[in-house]
């Protein structure tokens, strides 16, 4: 008894009102049950007919029956479309014809075969509509109903079915379960579209229609995992929208997002359909090309180059892109140091006046030699594969003059030069190779910077997410032992620099180191 209070009590929870999607959805599931429901219950008077002929029923226990076969599916029907929630509502129709059918079994004085018939359809309906609890359920008011038949009519057995009754009940036993089949069939396909949506949605940008993000590097990573294993060839180019900000300034964010998705069809027009395009984050593109060399490469975005300047992104107005290309070779060591050299491309592409296509290996500075490991240097001369910006060179003389400690990284984050004030300042050991060696063996050995987190691979990658997004940044950072610095990090065409230019004094004063 407790049990059925509490489920009755369920039944008429408050439940918040549904989206219109969401709404729609449900009615499309009491629209297929209402259908569903007239076909049988009508095959089911026919069945029913047959058994009160067989039996002489009188005429009144033919009102209850017909009403139900008849009239019962387009209240039911009535009923789903004014719920705030009709599949619920079409649950308790399910549960109601249980009932019923307990009452109807009653009526036919348990002539077997069409009560095994009531008993198997019906259930099989409540199946398919809301599983086995919903089953349990209307077995248990289907026996309500059949003790509340008896107690008002009297127990009466007659198991025995005429031929007639045996015919009468063969439509409803073929047709009924092929009709509840192709339900089912039809909500498996339905499911299966869904289901293709959400994947499409979960791996693919939603303006561009591009790959988004996320799955676009998780290919970049199959990709370089099968160049480890068959050393083919593979391009990877990091690609930016010129001036984008200006777009967004004169002609509106609906320009701004016609000339992303504009952008996208030409990549599709130009590229290979094995050609792998994402969109990497606001103006910026990635494209990946498996089975690809460089200058292989740098031919097909020149194309592209050519086809922005013939099919403009925006009405009345040229817009072009820069690309950074960068070679998979066996010298780069992971994919984000080959996500990290396509964008050192792409930055050197828009220092060279953007509209154009950098490709790793262009002069000395981008051979691959540059990723071979690089010693920790001492003296303050700039290495030959990273004096490509004279202002670098420049700034380097005069940190020299000031003694400010400081250290160059070159594209993949590897060490190349840094003075002994930064040496002694990080601790950086003589096998040291790239920036996260240092921050990681600082960290463990309690000097250099202070970091709050015991996640030292999350506090990396946000730096370097940082860097990337901000090429020119200054910010303060406070060491272990106490003293404060202000920092600033310039990415350039060869790598970045970091120099900590000033020590902050507790008292506010600021002296040079």
């Amino acid at each position: 008894m407790a049990w059925n209070s509490g489920w009755l009590a369920g039944m008429f929870i408050v439940k918040p009102e549904l989206s219109p999607e969401a709404l729609q959805n449900q009615l499309g599931f009491a629209r297929r049950s209402y259908f569903s429901r007239m076909v049988g219950l009508a095959l089911g008077f026919v069945m029913t007919s047959a058994v009160f002929i067989q039996n002489t029923a009188p005429a009144w226990m033919w009102v209850g029956p017909a009403l139900h076969c008849f009239v019962g599916p387009h209240v039911a029907w009535w009923v789903a479309r004014r719920a705030n929630h009709p599949r619920d509502a079409e649950r308790r129709n399910l549960l109601v014809d249980h009932f019923l059918g307990g009452v109807w079994m009653v009526l036919m004085q348990f002539n077997l075969l069409p009560s095994v018939l009531t008993l198997s359809l019906l259930s099989m309906d409540t199946m398919a509509g809301g599983g086995v609890r919903l089953v349990a359920r209307g077995l248990a008011l289907q026996v309500l109903g059949l003790v509340l038949g008896v107690g008002l009519l009297g127990l009466h057995i007659q198991p025995d079915a005429s031929l007639w009754t045996v015919l009468a009940c063969l439509p409803l036993l073929v047709c009924q379960p092929i009709l509840i089949s192709h339900i089912a069939r039809k909500a498996i396909h339905r499911l299966k579209q869904q289901s293709l949506v959400l994947k499409h949605q979960s791996q693919h940008d939603g303006l561009s229609g591009l790959y988004n993000r996320t799955h676009w590097e998780q290919l970049v990573r199959a990709e370089f995992a099968r160049f480890r294993r068959q050393r083919d060839p593979a391009v990877l180019v990091m690609a930016d929208l010129d001036h984008f900000k200006r777009i967004n300034d004169l002609h509106g964010h609906a320009a701004g997002d016609q000339a992303i998705c504009r952008f996208a069809d030409a990549l599709s027009r130009v590229l290979r359909e094995t050609d792998v395009c994402g969109r990497y984050g606001g103006e910026e593109f990635g494209v990946l090309l498996p089975m690809t060399s460089a200058a292989a490469a740098r031919d097909v975005l020149d194309r592209l180059r050519r086809d922005l300047h013939d099919q403009q992104l925006l009405d009345g107005a040229l817009v072009t892109a820069s690309f950074g290309v960068a070679e998979l070779t066996a010298d780069v060591p992971n994919v984000e140091a080959w996500l990290r050299l396509a964008d050192q491309m792409l930055y050197r592409a828009k220092h060279r006046g953007r509209d154009c296509v950098v490709v790793l290996g262009d002069d000395a500075a981008t051979q691959p030699d540059a990723l071979a490991p690089m010693p920790v240097r001492t003296s303050y001369s700039t290495p030959a594969a990273l004096t490509d910006p004279l202002r670098v060179a420049q700034l380097l003389a005069g940190l020299d003059i000031g003694e400010a400690p400081f250290a160059l990284f070159d594209p993949s984050d590897r060490l190349a030069v840094a003075n002994p004030a930064f040496i002694r300042l990080y601790a950086v050991q003589s096998d040291t190779v790239s920036f996260a060696d240092i921050v990681r063996y600082s960290h463990a050995q309690q000097v250099g910077p202070r970091i709050t987190t015991d996640d030292i691979e999350a506090w990396l990658r946000a730096a370097d997410g940082k860097r990337r997004s901000q090429p020119q940044r200054h910010f303060e950072v406070d060491m272990v032992d106490g003293r404060c610095f202000h920092l600033v990090e310039t990415s350039y065409s060869d790598g970045w620099l970091m120099v900590l230019l000033f020590e902050i004094q507790a008292v506010g004063a600021t002296v040079l180191v």
